[in-house]
């Protein structure tokens, strides 16, 4: 079988590492942890030449067909309505019918892309949903949510990274769409769970440190928690942050960020405990996930898809600014024991994440009946 991925790169350009974009991450880990993702071949499309994915490389990853795309807006709102036409044009005329499946990952596209194949063979198409630009999570009052669920309609099926996203989707949807629209989009979109790609069990850490690794953003609560901290910083000066965001300007703050994913993982691993400040909104947090899987534990908020990562009785979840509070007080002082997380990181692992994604009926039967067809 052979599927054309499209893609959805958010962290590439001139000053970042597409090696670290979410996106790829995932896709990497998909080949890790699936027969189809080391037997099948894959075309995946990427930026430029110096956005070229180093960690998906043709010696490790020899199933893997690299396409180059020029000219992609980095600037992730813009780039997605900045579908690519030649691009695709090109490849659909010269190559559609050597595929059997189309997995896009960015449903703005896929309009576009089936316009663009309008007189050439109709593969099926499936999804898997990353992001949403939606009011909650800070999103310009102008922007794709519409392109996305337009194209997200044409699909057989769409992954998504948990059922309270999928929920908030159904809601916000019903504001602007028809109730058979809704219902068609409840049947189309699923949660797909991501997962991490091992666990190390904690040896040890460096107390009173807390790590932030999440983007810096609205809706990741960046601002309110550095706010937090320096308020903090006044009553007690015995704690440090590992922060992966560059020149904070805090004299509690420590840079942890490496293009090195080993040595990234390594020095998370040596954190006290983790924070997650979201607010109005939370993707699935791959941070978060990273951190648990090298031993971490976090303090984290009792909605948004978080207690389906971490349990309805995780011990760590707060409501409010005060329980936030309490419990990093807590923490630092040894009032509240540091939990183990290593069974929750066993359940996170992508070999148990992937049976939510049901590879058999969503990929494998989808591009048999292609094949057949």
């Amino acid at each position: 079988m052979r599927v054309l991925v499209i893609p959805n790169y958010t962290n590439f350009g001139r000053v970042k590492d597409i090696n670290r974009d979410s996106f790829l991450l995932v896709f990497k880990s998909f080949l890790d942890n699936t027969d189809i993702g080391k037997e099948w071949e894959w075309i995946l499309p990427y930026p430029d030449v110096s956005n070229r994915p180093g960690i998906i490389n043709r010696f490790e990853y020899p199933n893997v067909e690299m396409r180059k795309m020029e000219g992609l807006e980095c600037f992730p709102p813009k780039m997605r309505v900045d579908y690519p036409f030649k691009f695709f044009d090109k490849l659909i005329q010269k190559e559609e019918s050597r595929f059997n499946l189309i997995w896009s990952h960015l449903p703005e596209w896929t309009n576009e892309y089936k316009i663009t194949r309008i007189y050439n063979k109709t593969q099926p198409i499936i999804g898997y949903s990353h992001w949403w630009e939606v009011r909650d999570n800070g999103a310009r009052d102008d922007n794709s949510f519409w392109r996305n669920v337009k194209g997200m309609l044409q699909m057989e099926v769409c992954g998504v990274n948990s059922q309270w996203v999928k929920d908030l989707i159904l809601q916000r949807a019903s504001e602007d769409f028809q109730p058979h629209i809704i219902e068609k989009l409840d049947r189309i979109i699923q949660p797909w769970y991501l997962g991490c790609d091992s666990v190390q069990k904690s040896e040890g850490y460096d107390e009173k440190t807390i790590v932030f690794n999440h983007r810096e953003g609205v809706y990741t609560g960046s601002k309110w928690f550095f706010d937090m901290m320096d308020s903090l910083w006044k009553t007690r000066r015995d704690f440090k942050v590992y922060t992966t965001l560059k020149d904070m300007g805090r004299p509690y703050t420590h840079y942890i960020g490496n293009a090195d994913r080993s040595v990234y993982l390594n020095q998370l691993s040596k954190a006290h405990f983790g924070v997650g400040t979201f607010k109005g909104y939370s993707a699935w947090s791959m941070s978060v996930t990273d951190g648990l899987s090298v031993g971490v534990p976090y303090v984290l908020p009792k909605g948004f898809c978080y207690p389906e990562m971490v349990g309805r009785d995780y011990s760590l979840l707060y409501n409010d600014s005060e329980e936030f509070m309490r419990l990093v007080n807590g923490l630092l002082d040894g009032d509240i024991v540091r939990p183990d997380v290593q069974d929750i990181a066993e359940k996170l692992l992508w070999k148990n994440q992937l049976k939510s994604w049901n590879i058999q009926e969503n990929f494998i039967d989808t591009a048999r009946k292609s094949f057949n067809d």
